[in-house]
Formats: C-alpha cells, sequence, structure tokens
C-alpha cells in the first residue's frame, strides 16, 4: 500500500493537537519525576558508562526542561488513513487512542536502571506516535524531522507495526547554531509484532554544545525483522544506546552504524543485543573516524540466556584515527549461557596509514584532500549497505562535511 500524495506538513511542537496532556500521562511524569530525584548521575565507572565521564554535568543548569522541538512529519494520505494507521503527537495518543498509547508506553524501557530515561519520563512534552495495524505494506516511508531551536527538548516516541505489515521509518535530529549548551535528551519504543519488517532509520547532526542521551528500544517477536541504520554526527557529547529484545522464535536483526567525532566532541555508541528465544539472527557492523582531538566509545553486547539456543549473532566495530590527539575505545562482549549457537566479534583500532596519505600526496593532492579520500573510502563499503539510495546519498554528504 503506497503513500499517495505524501506531502510534509509543518506541525508546531504538533502540540497545537493536543493542549492538554492526559491524566495518566501526568501520573507517569510524577512518579517517574521521584525516581530521576533519587538517582544519581553515573559515574565513568559504571559498564555502560565506561569511557564517558559526566559526573560534572549539572544537569539542574538545564531547568526548566522545556521542549521547543519543531516536528516536520509525513502527512498520510486519506487512503492510509482509512487503513488505520495512525500518525500523530503523543499526547494526541494517550487522549484519542488511550489503549494502545498506555499499553506500550514504557512497556519495555526501565526508568530505574538509566538516569536519563527518567529523566525522559518524567520531563517529555511531545513525540510522535505511529501506529500501523495488519497487513498493511506501505511504498514511501514515513518521515519525521525534529528540529531544535535554543531550548532543551525532552522527546519520546513510540512506532508500533502490527503483524505482517511492512515499513520504512526516518527519523531525523537536528538544531541551530547556539552559544549556550542544550540539552536533548530522546527515548523511541519500537515494536515490530508477528511476521512485521521495519527499516528503522536515525541520524542526528548537532551543533558543538549539545549533549546528546538518546535510548531506543525495538521488541521484534516471531518472524519479525528491524534493520537498523544509524548515523551520528556532532555534539559535545553524543550518546545513542540501542537495545534490541529477541522475543519471538525466527526474529532477526541487522544493526548499521556510522559516527564521525570532529573538534573535541565526543561519541558515545552502544548497542545491546539480547537473545531470549531461540533460533535468532543478528549481525551489526559500527565504524566511526575521529578527527582532531575527539574522543569516542562503541560498546557491544551480545546476550544470549539458555533459552536462547540456535542463536546466529556477529557484531564488528572499527574505528580510524587521524592524528595523534584522538582517542578511541571499543568494547565488544559476549554473555553466553547456552551451548549451541554461533556468536563472535570483532574490532580493530587504528591510525591512518601515512604511507597512504603520502602516495594519495604525491599525486598532487593537499593532505586535506587525501585525508577526505581516505574517510570516504573507509565509510563506503558500510554506506552501501544502506537500502535506501537517498539516505546514503545524505550520508555521504555529512560524512565529507
Amino acid at each position: 500500500m503506497a503513500a499517495q500524495n505524501q506531502k510534509i506538513i509543518t506541525k508546531n511542537t504538533m502540540q497545537e493537537l493536543s493542549k492538554v496532556q492526559s491524566s495518566f500521562a501526568d501520573e507517569t511524569k510524577k512518579e517517574a519525576l521521584e525516581i530521576f530525584k533519587a538517582m544519581p548521575i553515573p559515574k565513568e565507572r559504571e559498564e555502560d558508562w565506561r569511557y564517558t565521564e559526566i559526573e560534572k554535568l549539572k544537569l539542574e543548569s538545564f531547568e526548566p526542561f522545556e521542549s521547543k522541538t519543531g516536528i516536520i512529519a509525513t502527512k498520510l494520505s486519506d487512503d492510509l488513513i482509512e487503513k488505520g494507521i495512525i500518525l500523530t503527537d503523543i499526547n494526541k495518543a494517550f487522549e484519542k487512542y488511550p489503549e494502545i498509547a498506555q499499553k506500550y508506553f514504557f512497556k519495555n524501557v526501565k526508568t530505574d536502571k538509566d538516569k536519563f530515561v527518567a529523566l525522559n519520563a518524567a520531563h517529555f512534552s511531545n513525540g510522535v506516535f505511529l501506529y500501523v495495524p495488519k497487513n498493511i505494506e506501505l511504498d514511501e516511508p514515513i518521515r519525521v524531522n525534529f528540529h531544535f531551536g535554543e531550548k532543551n527538548s525532552i522527546v519520546h516516541n513510540i512506532i508500533i507495526v502490527e503483524s505482517n505489515s511492512k515499513i520504512d521509518f526516518i527519523e531525523e535530529y537536528s538544531n541551530n547554531e547556539i552559544s549556550h549548551e542544550q540539552l536533548n535528551c530522546c527515548v523511541t519504543e519500537v515494536y515490530a509484532n508477528q511476521n512485521s519488517k521495519l527499516n528503522f532509520y536515525h541520524i542526528n547532526n548537532w551543533t558543538k554544545n549539545v549533549y546528546n542521551f538518546t535510548n531506543i528500544v525495538g521488541a521484534i517477536e516471531r518472524d519479525a525483522a528491524i534493520n537498523w541504520v544509524s548515523g551520528c554526527f556532532g555534539g559535545k557529547l553524543n550518546r545513542i544506546k540501542i537495545d534490541t529484545l529477541f522475543n519471538g522464535q525466527g526474529s532477526q536483526a541487522n544493526n548499521l552504524g556510522i559516527f564521525l567525532g570532529r573538534g573535541k566532541e565526543h561519541i558515545d555508541f552502544t548497542t545491546n543485543m539480547h537473545h531470549n528465544t531461540p533460533n535468532t539472527t543478528n549481525e551489526v557492523l559500527v565504524d566511526g573516524i575521529l578527527k582532531d582531538e575527539s574522543s569516542s566509545v562503541y560498546r557491544g553486547l551480545i546476550r544470549i540466556p539458555k533459552e536462547g539456543q540456535k542463536t546466529y549473532s556477529y557484531l564488528e566495530n572499527h574505528i580510524l584515527k587521524l592524528g595523534d590527539k584522538t582517542l578511541a575505545n571499543s568494547i565488544p562482549s559476549l554473555k553466553i549461557d547456552a551451548n549451541d549457537v554461533k556468536a563472535s566479534h570483532g574490532a580493530t583500532v587504528g591510525q591512518i596509514d601515512e604511507e597512504h596519505l603520502f602516495y594519495l600526496m604525491s599525486r598532487g593532492l593537499s593532505r586535506e584532500e587525501a585525508e577526505r579520500l581516505i574517510v570516504e573510502g573507509f565509510f563506503e563499503p558500510i554506506i552501501q549497505k544502506i537500502p535506501m539510495e537517498e539516505l546514503r546519498e545524505k550520508i555521504r554528504e555529512m560524512v565529507r562535511g
């Protein structure tokens, strides 16, 4: 089913659809606020925060946690609305579709495990709600663009794809150039129900004063699949964490990630794969490049409990350092309690090859031009794996930056 006559509409934070949040949301916020206040700032010695130091981050300096987010979203055709597809803001969903929204809201996300998840639950003011009923196949992607002005943004999104449906979903995050520090805290919950397929694209491109904390959790049911594609660029601290829950036999996931650090940026990229049932399949490939004085940490976990027999899971991470002042950390790990599985990982961290640079410069290129060619060549194999051509070219442009 195609999204015919697809248009892009601008909603001023989409709150004109819903002026007042539901009592359900209000109660959730009250409970989460107490949890948020009681939790300390994470310490670098904690496993989930190793090599990312935020103990000096003063969250109170961002209060009040106002959210001024411009959201540009696909306008559904009348035909798709008649088929039961819902695309609205999260507050409207609580009011108009409470049975669906309340069923999935924070179903797989724990507020007492992460201070920034608790912050999101306590202070979110908007976000996107997408519901795709059974047996729908979209030929055109659903697009949502989040653009932040000068205020902080606390966004909560819910994406639900029912059985036998297939969609592409694209979310992009950006902000204005600002002189002061800004906070973005986003939680996105994704649900791929039985035999559904979702291609989920996440791209963020922040200016240098942004602290970004993004948590994405995807639950995959029997014979369903999620293909994750993530591109992370910019930000003073740019943290993205993707948890994939394999909850049904035959569930599958592919996870492609690209990050590029410049200046003094710090990129924190985590993928956690939880194979909770037998006969699940997963592949992760995350590549990054660091320039100037930037730093990064990649954490990749494959967890297979006793119930996860006959699992195939692999993760791979490569980081290229351009310059002696960059700092890269890669922490792949396996936690396996099942005995009939195939699981492995690989990771490399290396400096740019001076001989390659010399060769290119001997052909008349400047050092900057030679480095640009090497960067583009390093990323091209993973870019070629991205299914959508327009996003391949967009990421190429951001890499050239």
